[in-house]
Protein backbone atom coordinates (compact mmCIF):
# COMPACT_ATOMS: atom_id res chain seq x y z
CA UNK A 1 0.00 0.00 0.00
CA UNK A 2 2.53 2.18 0.95
CA UNK A 3 4.78 1.21 -2.08
CA UNK A 4 1.61 1.86 -4.42
CA UNK A 5 1.44 5.60 -2.82
CA UNK A 6 5.39 6.08 -3.24
CA UNK A 7 5.11 5.09 -6.83
CA UNK A 8 2.00 7.17 -7.80
CA UNK A 9 3.52 10.33 -5.85
CA UNK A 10 6.48 9.24 -7.90
CA UNK A 11 4.48 8.83 -11.14
CA UNK A 12 2.59 12.68 -10.14
CA UNK A 13 5.83 14.26 -9.85
CA UNK A 14 7.23 13.12 -13.30
CA UNK A 15 3.90 14.24 -15.28
CA UNK A 16 3.94 17.76 -15.20
CA UNK A 17 0.26 17.63 -17.48
CA UNK A 18 -1.62 15.39 -14.70
CA UNK A 19 0.17 17.47 -11.61
CA UNK A 20 -1.37 20.57 -13.02
CA UNK A 21 -4.26 18.51 -13.64
CA UNK A 22 -4.55 17.67 -10.05
CA UNK A 23 -3.91 21.09 -9.05
CA UNK A 24 -6.63 22.45 -11.14
CA UNK A 25 -9.21 19.80 -10.36
CA UNK A 26 -8.30 19.57 -6.60
CA UNK A 27 -7.76 23.77 -5.32
CA UNK A 28 -11.12 24.81 -6.30
CA UNK A 29 -13.02 22.63 -4.28
CA UNK A 30 -9.93 22.70 -1.44
CA UNK A 31 -11.61 26.47 -1.22
CA UNK A 32 -14.96 25.47 -0.76
CA UNK A 33 -14.26 22.56 1.69
CA UNK A 34 -12.22 25.06 3.98
CA UNK A 35 -14.94 27.49 4.14
CA UNK A 36 -17.63 24.88 4.86
CA UNK A 37 -15.03 23.27 7.71
CA UNK A 38 -14.74 26.65 9.00
CA UNK A 39 -18.54 27.49 8.86
CA UNK A 40 -19.11 24.33 10.96
CA UNK A 41 -16.56 25.30 13.45
CA UNK A 42 -19.03 27.73 14.16
CA UNK A 43 -21.67 26.19 14.13
CA UNK A 44 -20.20 23.83 16.54
CA UNK A 45 -19.13 27.03 18.90
CA UNK A 46 -22.78 28.35 18.66
CA UNK A 47 -24.48 24.65 19.89
CA UNK A 48 -21.43 25.10 22.74
CA UNK A 49 -22.44 28.38 23.56
CA UNK A 50 -26.28 27.32 23.74
CA UNK A 51 -25.73 25.05 26.39
CA UNK A 52 -24.51 28.08 28.51
CA UNK A 53 -27.31 30.81 26.63
CA UNK A 54 -30.94 30.69 25.38
CA UNK A 55 -30.38 29.58 21.48
CA UNK A 56 -32.08 33.09 21.05
CA UNK A 57 -29.47 35.18 22.34
CA UNK A 58 -26.54 33.26 20.28
CA UNK A 59 -28.76 33.93 17.76
CA UNK A 60 -28.53 37.44 18.57
CA UNK A 61 -24.70 37.45 18.94
CA UNK A 62 -23.67 36.27 16.49
CA UNK A 63 -25.58 38.20 13.83
CA UNK A 64 -26.74 41.38 15.74
CA UNK A 65 -23.90 41.80 18.52
CA UNK A 66 -20.99 40.81 16.20
CA UNK A 67 -21.98 42.99 13.30
CA UNK A 68 -18.47 44.19 12.66
CA UNK A 69 -18.32 40.28 10.89
CA UNK A 70 -21.11 41.02 8.62
CA UNK A 71 -19.89 44.81 7.85
CA UNK A 72 -16.27 43.19 6.84
CA UNK A 73 -17.96 40.08 4.82
CA UNK A 74 -19.41 42.55 2.16
CA UNK A 75 -16.89 45.01 2.06
CA UNK A 76 -14.31 41.94 1.01
CA UNK A 77 -16.90 41.45 -1.86
CA UNK A 78 -16.79 45.27 -2.87
CA UNK A 79 -12.92 44.74 -2.00
CA UNK A 80 -12.33 42.24 -4.55
CA UNK A 81 -15.46 43.73 -7.05
CA UNK A 82 -12.96 46.43 -7.64
CA UNK A 83 -10.07 44.60 -7.75
CA UNK A 84 -10.75 42.15 -10.29
CA UNK A 85 -12.84 44.95 -12.76
CA UNK A 86 -16.56 44.52 -11.40
CA UNK A 87 -18.50 47.58 -10.89
CA UNK A 88 -20.24 47.56 -7.37
CA UNK A 89 -23.69 48.74 -8.23
CA UNK A 90 -25.25 48.71 -4.19
CA UNK A 91 -23.90 47.95 -1.04
CA UNK A 92 -25.61 47.05 2.21
CA UNK A 93 -23.12 46.90 4.89
CA UNK A 94 -25.45 45.79 7.65
CA UNK A 95 -29.13 45.51 6.91
CA UNK A 96 -31.33 42.89 7.65
CA UNK A 97 -33.46 41.57 4.47
CA UNK A 98 -34.75 37.67 5.02
CA UNK A 99 -32.25 35.91 5.66
CA UNK A 100 -29.31 38.20 4.66
CA UNK A 101 -27.48 40.43 7.03
CA UNK A 102 -26.18 42.34 4.25
CA UNK A 103 -24.86 42.41 0.85
CA UNK A 104 -23.18 43.96 -2.50
CA UNK A 105 -24.61 43.47 -5.87
CA UNK A 106 -22.01 44.17 -8.72
CA UNK A 107 -21.64 43.88 -12.74
CA UNK A 108 -19.57 41.72 -13.93
CA UNK A 109 -17.02 43.42 -16.45
CA UNK A 110 -14.90 42.39 -19.30
CA UNK A 111 -14.19 39.20 -21.20
CA UNK A 112 -15.17 35.70 -20.17
CA UNK A 113 -12.23 35.15 -18.97
CA UNK A 114 -12.10 38.02 -16.27
CA UNK A 115 -16.19 37.67 -15.51
CA UNK A 116 -15.06 33.40 -14.87
CA UNK A 117 -12.43 35.36 -12.42
CA UNK A 118 -14.59 37.52 -10.87
CA UNK A 119 -16.96 34.79 -9.87
CA UNK A 120 -14.67 32.93 -8.07
CA UNK A 121 -12.50 35.66 -6.22
CA UNK A 122 -15.71 37.89 -5.05
CA UNK A 123 -17.68 34.90 -3.87
CA UNK A 124 -14.89 33.67 -2.13
CA UNK A 125 -13.38 37.36 -1.12
CA UNK A 126 -14.84 36.76 3.04
CA UNK A 127 -12.70 33.90 3.71
CA UNK A 128 -9.68 35.19 1.61
CA UNK A 129 -9.91 38.70 3.86
CA UNK A 130 -11.38 36.70 6.89
CA UNK A 131 -8.28 34.76 7.01
CA UNK A 132 -6.19 38.00 7.23
CA UNK A 133 -8.21 39.74 9.65
CA UNK A 134 -8.59 36.61 11.90
CA UNK A 135 -4.73 35.63 12.08
CA UNK A 136 -3.72 39.25 12.00
CA UNK A 137 -5.82 40.32 15.09
CA UNK A 138 -4.93 36.93 16.85
CA UNK A 139 -0.99 37.66 16.36
CA UNK A 140 -1.52 41.41 17.61
CA UNK A 141 -3.49 40.44 20.82
CA UNK A 142 -1.10 37.04 21.49
CA UNK A 143 2.16 38.67 20.60
CA UNK A 144 2.17 42.09 20.72
CA UNK A 145 2.04 44.29 24.01
CA UNK A 146 -0.51 46.64 22.72
CA UNK A 147 -3.13 48.20 25.43
CA UNK A 148 -5.71 45.80 26.83
CA UNK A 149 -8.46 48.63 25.15
CA UNK A 150 -6.67 47.48 21.78
CA UNK A 151 -7.00 43.78 22.98
CA UNK A 152 -10.04 43.60 23.78
CA UNK A 153 -11.26 45.52 20.44
CA UNK A 154 -9.18 43.36 17.73
CA UNK A 155 -10.36 40.22 19.83
CA UNK A 156 -13.81 41.15 18.78
CA UNK A 157 -13.24 42.39 15.92
CA UNK A 158 -11.28 39.05 14.84
CA UNK A 159 -14.19 36.66 16.99
CA UNK A 160 -16.82 38.60 14.71
CA UNK A 161 -15.11 37.95 11.36
CA UNK A 162 -14.45 34.65 12.17
CA UNK A 163 -18.54 33.82 12.08
CA UNK A 164 -18.95 36.05 8.80
CA UNK A 165 -16.28 34.73 6.66
CA UNK A 166 -17.47 32.02 5.08
CA UNK A 167 -19.41 31.77 1.85
CA UNK A 168 -23.06 32.40 1.91
CA UNK A 169 -25.35 30.06 -0.06
CA UNK A 170 -25.69 32.81 -2.68
CA UNK A 171 -21.95 33.57 -2.48
CA UNK A 172 -21.43 29.85 -3.68
CA UNK A 173 -23.90 29.88 -6.15
CA UNK A 174 -21.68 32.61 -7.77
CA UNK A 175 -18.78 30.69 -7.40
CA UNK A 176 -19.72 27.26 -9.22
CA UNK A 177 -20.22 29.41 -12.51
CA UNK A 178 -16.70 30.54 -12.68
CA UNK A 179 -15.15 26.88 -11.83
CA UNK A 180 -14.39 25.56 -15.33
CA UNK A 181 -12.59 28.45 -16.43
CA UNK A 182 -10.83 29.07 -12.99
CA UNK A 183 -10.21 25.13 -13.68
CA UNK A 184 -8.67 26.12 -17.07
CA UNK A 185 -6.65 28.89 -15.72
CA UNK A 186 -5.17 26.59 -12.93
CA UNK A 187 -4.10 24.27 -15.41
CA UNK A 188 -2.32 26.26 -17.55
CA UNK A 189 -0.71 28.17 -14.40
CA UNK A 190 0.26 24.91 -12.68
CA UNK A 191 1.65 23.49 -16.60
CA UNK A 192 3.69 26.84 -16.28
CA UNK A 193 5.09 27.12 -12.80
CA UNK A 194 6.39 23.25 -13.28
CA UNK A 195 7.93 23.73 -16.35
CA UNK A 196 10.11 26.57 -14.31
CA UNK A 197 10.54 24.66 -11.46
CA UNK A 198 8.36 27.04 -8.96
CA UNK A 199 6.32 24.16 -7.81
Amino acid sequence: MILGIANFIRFMNGNIFLNALLIAVVLPFVIIAVGYAIHMLGVGLAVLLSLFVDPWWVNVIINYIMFPGVMLHELSHALFAVITGAKVTEMKLFKKEGDSLGHVNFRHRGSTILIAIQKIFISAAPMFCGFFIVTGCWHVVAHTGVNIELKILLGYIGFSMFFHMTMSPQDIKVYWKGIPVFMGILFLEGIILRLFHVI
